[in-house]
């Protein structure tokens, strides 16, 4: 069995599921310490992360993803860099207020593809809700706020927490507010397998789960509420108040906007399957490479072939960047001589993640 019929197996691809990246760019960025002149390939997802690559300064940067859904969301972010101004691209993803994003998208439409016009021409709602907003995991999130934190915590605790300025003051606070049975039980069922697969992330996306989802949040939240600053973490905003208010994922910060802008045309999409891709790359290729959680829908077996491929792609010093959530995925010795394990850094770096809810990050170097 292929990789991509693998992952094609479990779930259907015909619909937005990440409307944004929600994993963090300061983090990738600084794992693959890009320099002029790097090609690096990129899992696409919603594009944030793929775009941050070439305002690095990335030479060639090549966009992978199965979905031609998740492709449209990241060509129409291209679209968007190219003739929108930064206030009018904060408008059309939908972080900003506005009434007329279906005249900035028609302003963004000439610059699409047939493929990505036809896409977006027929869903006119998902543009004037913010494109950005949209994808079957933002949803999940947004019940999550609606729904399950107002039982559980109230907006009064969510403003105490992003208003407290010393770790010991949120570590009291967390102890003392928050982090309550009722928040641990309704947290279990909310982020359970059976929800979690119905409103989020595809059920069969944990096939090879060896814990489950909650179990590794519940490691990672004191991190996030505690241990980091909340008003300088985008993603717990988003999460928690359903706007960016103090902070901005890289590539939505406007001092960033001129260097994606810049570099657009370094950014090669590829609707097709992640292997297909690697087969057409000759050997010693990529530079770098962000890898989002994709190892995880696979199997074992699968993880592996694909790996040497990364391997044979790779040139040396190549860096290999990427999540796990509840599937524990790093190299295996039999790679041990090809691909360096960079523990320490990866350890590190996971510390200052804003993007929680991963159990750890990998980093991995071709020798």
């Amino acid at each position: 069995m292929s990789i991509s019929t693998e992952i094609l197996q479990k779930a259907s691809f015909d619909r937005i599921r990440y409307a944004q990246c929600w994993e963090d760019a300061d983090v990738l960025l600084e794992a693959l310490q890009v320099k002029p002149g790097d090609i690096c390939l990129s899992i696409a997802s919603a594009g944030d992360n793929t775009l941050a690559l070439a305002g690095a300064g990335a030479n060639r940067v090549i966009a992978v993803d199965l979905s031609r859904a998740q492709i449209a969301c990241l060509e129409l972010r291209i679209a968007a860099y190219r003739v929108l101004n930064y206030q009018d691209f904060l408008r059309m993803v939908g972080h900003t207020d506005c009434n007329r994003r279906g005249q900035l998208y028609r302003r963004c439409r000439v610059r699409l593809s047939a493929t990505a016009r036809s896409f977006w021409d027929a869903r006119p709602d998902l543009i004037d809700r913010g494109f950005a907003q949209v994808g079957k995991f933002e949803r999940f999130l947004r019940c999550f706020r609606r729904y399950l934190l107002p039982v559980v915590e109230g907006n009064r605790n969510i403003e105490t927490l992003f208003s407290l300025g010393s770790e010991k003051e949120r570590r009291d606070f967390y102890d003392a507010r928050w982090n309550n049975r009722r928040w641990r039980l309704l947290c279990r069922l909310f982020f359970g397998r059976a929800s979690l697969g119905r409103f989020g992330r595809d059920p069969r996306f944990t096939d090879y789960a060896d814990e489950t989802v909650w179990s590794s949040l519940e490691r990672r939240i004191p991190d996030a509420l505690v241990t980091q600053t909340p008003a300088d973490n985008p993603y717990l905003q988003w999460i928690l108040k359903g706007r960016y208010e103090t902070a901005l994922p890289w590539s939505w910060r406007e001092e960033n906007f001129e260097k994606i802008r810049d570099n657009v045309d370094s950014i090669e999409l590829r609707c097709e399957p992640l292997e297909k891709v690697l087969a057409d790359l000759p050997s010693g290729t990529l530079n770098g490479c962000n890898l989002s959680d994709v190892f995880e829908y696979m199997s074992g077996r699968t993880y592996r072939a694909l790996l040497y491929e990364f391997i044979r792609v790779g040139a040396p010093g190549c860096r290999l960047v990427y999540w796990n959530v509840v599937v524990e995925r790093s190299r295996p010795d039999m790679f041990s001589r090809y691909l360096v394990s960079l523990k320490s850094l990866a350890a590190s770096l996971h510390q200052k993640d804003k993007a929680f809810f991963y159990r750890n990050l990998v980093i991995e170097e071709v020798a």
